[in-house]
């Protein structure tokens, strides 16, 4: 039987946490002698986040794993620390918003049950600006590979995992790294929803800083001097 390990960062996401395990229990149903584990990663929330996803993993039969970080750290440094704790034959990366649809995982799950060892879910939606620009640079300079389109709902094997816990790529978007290591992807689309409930913590600084570090690592990495 094979197991899916989802991987879901949360910061300050008390307003999304009930509706988000409801859809992903509901989501469930699609599969067929398939288990399941939540690693939730609460990334020093201000709220009452850490609180509701501790209820939920008392109170529920479900498998659900619950990291907390004592330092915000951001959504893609907080998922390398939630990669320590997944049993998983596939891990699955999503949002805690509900903006990243539950139910396209099914999708997700067949092509790595095909033999693909990374799926990558396209959003249809257009990139705000930074984003963009971000985007743009890093395929132009660096990760070529990448699609044109925006990514950060994804799945791939569990043999990568060991490869993504390095400790010199703790640094870098984890979706660009994914496609470092897995050349050959498996692609599907989706439009991405809007967010009903609270608001993103991805603060203009932190896309500054996010990408600066992005810079630095792949410019080293370019040179040689990180493997």
């Amino acid at each position: 039987m094979n197991k899916i390990s989802f991987v879901i960062p949360c910061f300050n996401n008390e307003e999304n946490i009930d509706d988000l395990f409801n859809a992903l229990f509901e989501n469930e149903k699609q599969f067929h002698e398939v288990c399941f584990e939540y690693v939730m990663i609460d990334d020093a929330s201000k709220d009452k986040t850490i609180e509701v996803l501790k209820k939920w993993q008392g109170n529920s039969t479900y498998q659900i794993k619950v990291v907390e970080l004592n330092k915000n750290i951001g959504s893609h440094k907080a998922v390398f620390k939630g990669l320590n704790y997944v049993t998983g034959d596939c891990v699955i990366i999503m949002a805690a918003d509900l903006q990243d649809p539950p139910e396209l995982s099914y999708k997700m799950f067949m092509e790595w049950k095909k033999g693909g060892k990374l799926v990558l879910a396209i959003k249809n939606n257009p990139m705000p600006a930074f984003s963009k620009l971000f985007h743009n640079i890093m395929r132009i300079l660096f990760v070529r590979r990448a699609p044109k389109g925006a990514f950060d709902y994804v799945l791939f094997d569990k043999s990568l995992i060991p490869k993504l816990q390095i400790k010199s790529i703790r640094n870098c978007n984890l979706f660009y790294r994914l496609i470092d290591l897995q050349s050959e992807t498996s692609i599907l689309n989706y439009t991405k929803e809007k967010r009903l409930k609270g608001k993103s913590g991805w603060t203009f600084q932190k896309k500054i800083v996010f990408f600066s570090e992005n810079l630095l690592y792949y410019s080293i990495s370019k040179t040689g001097i990180t493997k």
